[in-house]
């Protein structure tokens, strides 16, 4: 496929690098799937995984470092939000070596975290929430959320495949802002139409961003449900566009005033981010701030985790904005090339969805896909069983490139389940 002048997609991001990823990583990678495929009921034996020594190394480290380290109240989220610190509520009980898995494992016995959650529906909701992500990458995302801690990222991905099945999630995405429009949605469009949050361009790192516009948003003017929909929705869209793995954010504060203040919304963000979106931050930009925002700054960065605040950087002018962007992909009125048509927003009128009704070409890309999950559980249930490296590495080679087919099936798949949006329309977007 010809990549289109104005797509900002990028290419397809890889999963985790085996040679990049620790031994003790390893394990704790293999932990995790092993609770997932006991939810599921997957025949797998997690002993080997769940007693080796490489890993009971680690976690004896790992404690006496964190025994050193006060402990913050805060959790790891997308776009960075949230720490991976350890908290009480963050362990299913007992000492620090139990959380981490050590002599706690029993075979078949489902992880407490996913007490509630109906089996089938699960592993629906996390194989769907891939898009575009390899599975370990995604798992890697939770893992390093929660510095390793098995169990706690356990819980952080049980938490998210029950906030993503009680806000329907998928069929948000995938009837987007079309649905919106035809469902007269007036407090939801009226975000739309100001397009308050917008992806226009890459960075640098060749990361897509999102302009962030508060000066239009004055909180009367919808209700707190429309915009966290127009929030997860842009949210949503922009994991599309996340081809390396990670998504940068610019608030732009020009003519931002006390009127345009709203921390409901702020607060929806922050929580939202950082319990369901893990490890996704590039860079956030705060640009042209004016004095009056000095105050809320001193509320606001205290919800914030420290990784964040190191990733949040002040520009006040054009010159500072080209260290992050390089000056084509900035828009016009922020003194850059950019022609992204900012003023006038077109909304889908369902004229670009013919692919929605064949059911055909969508049913015949499910049965590959379902034939290549069957595939990566299989290698990954003898991945997680064996104990000889080599044989481990052998077969996560094996997997990174049947995961890789899922990630390639899913672009042959969205056109027939998705809504076109007003960024595919464009051309901006290319899945």
């Amino acid at each position: 496929m010809v990549e289109d002048k104005n797509s900002i997609s990028g290419k397809l991001q890889p999963g985790p690098n085996y040679n990049k990823i620790t031994d003790e990583k390893e394990v704790v990678l293999k932990q995790i799937w092993t609770n997932l495929f006991h939810l599921w009921n997957v025949e797998v034996d997690g002993t080997n995984a769940f007693s080796d020594r490489r890993l009971t190394a680690y976690n004896t480290h790992s404690s006496t470092e964190s025994e050193k380290k006060p402990k913050k109240k805060s959790s790891g989220g997308w776009f960075g939000f949230g720490s991976s610190s350890s908290t009480s509520s963050d362990a299913t009980g007992g000492n620090e070596h139990d959380s981490m898995g050590i002599n706690s494992y029993e075979k078949g016995v489902v992880h407490s975290s996913f007490d509630g959650l109906d089996a089938k529906l699960a592993e629906k909701v996390f194989w769907d929430m891939l898009r575009v992500d390899p599975p370990d990458s995604t798992i890697w995302r939770f893992s390093s959320a929660r510095k390793f801690n098995s169990s706690k990222a356990t819980k952080m991905i049980a938490h998210t495949i029950k906030f993503r099945s009680e806000h329907n999630m998928e069929q948000l995405l995938n009837k987007g802002d079309y649905d919106v429009f035809k469902n007269k949605e007036e407090g939801v469009i009226l975000n739309f139409n100001l397009q308050k949050a917008v992806i226009v361009g890459r960075d640098l790192k060749e990361r897509p961003f999102i302009l962030v516009r508060p000066k239009f948003h004055h909180s009367h003017e919808q209700t707190e449900a429309d915009i966290e929909k127009f929030a997860l929705i842009v949210i949503e869209i922009s994991r599309l566009y996340m081809r390396t793995g990670y998504t940068s954010i610019i608030f732009d504060l020009t003519d931002f005033s006390l009127s345009n203040m709203d921390y409901a919304p702020v607060k929806f963000l922050i929580t939202c981010f950082e319990a369901h979106y893990p490890e996704s931050l590039g860079c956030l930009l705060i640009h042209n701030a004016p004095w009056l925002f000095s105050p809320i700054w001193n509320i606001v960065k205290n919800w914030l985790d420290p990784v964040v605040a190191s990733k949040i950087i002040f520009t006040k002018n054009l010159s500072e904005l080209t260290k992050f962007i390089a000056k084509e992909n900035i828009p016009k009125y922020l003194g850059g090339e950019n022609d992204f048509d900012l003023d006038n927003y077109v909304p889908p009128d369902g004229s670009h969805d013919e692919a929605l009704n064949d059911t055909a070409g969508k049913d015949a890309v499910l049965v590959l896909r379902e034939q290549l999950i069957a595939t990566y559980k299989e290698l990954t249930v003898k991945w997680i069983e064996t104990n000889d490296p080599e044989k481990s590495k052998e077969i996560w080679n094996q997997r990174v490139s049947i995961g890789q087919e899922i990630t390639n099936n899913y672009c042959e798949l969205d056109k027939f389940i998705r809504s076109r949006s007003y960024y595919d329309i464009t051309g901006t977007l290319e899945i």
